[in-house]
């Protein structure tokens, strides 16, 4: 998996939940400025352990503050 599938994957989802278009949301802006309910995280949570494999906890959207930051920490934990 690639860092531009999986950016492109979190831009689509967050728009989906957001009711935005994709366009909309940047790789770098603070994903806490798209308003997402806890609902929204665990939902967008829950498709992301399906989409790479492996367990992701809802929290980290609050530890990772922009899409950039999330997929750089997925595929660090990807490649060990």
């Amino acid at each position: 998996m690639t860092i531009e599938i999986l950016q492109n994957w979190l831009r689509e989802k967050i728009a989906e939940e957001a009711g935005i278009q994709k366009e909309e949301v940047s790789f770098d802006k603070p994903l806490e400025s798209y308003q997402l309910d806890s609902l929204s995280i665990l939902t967008i949570s829950y498709d992301l352990e399906s989409f790479t494999g492996f367990t992701i906890d809802p929290t980290i959207f609050s530890e990772f503050k922009t899409i950039n930051e999330i997929t750089e920490w997925i595929l660090s934990k990807k490649n060990r």
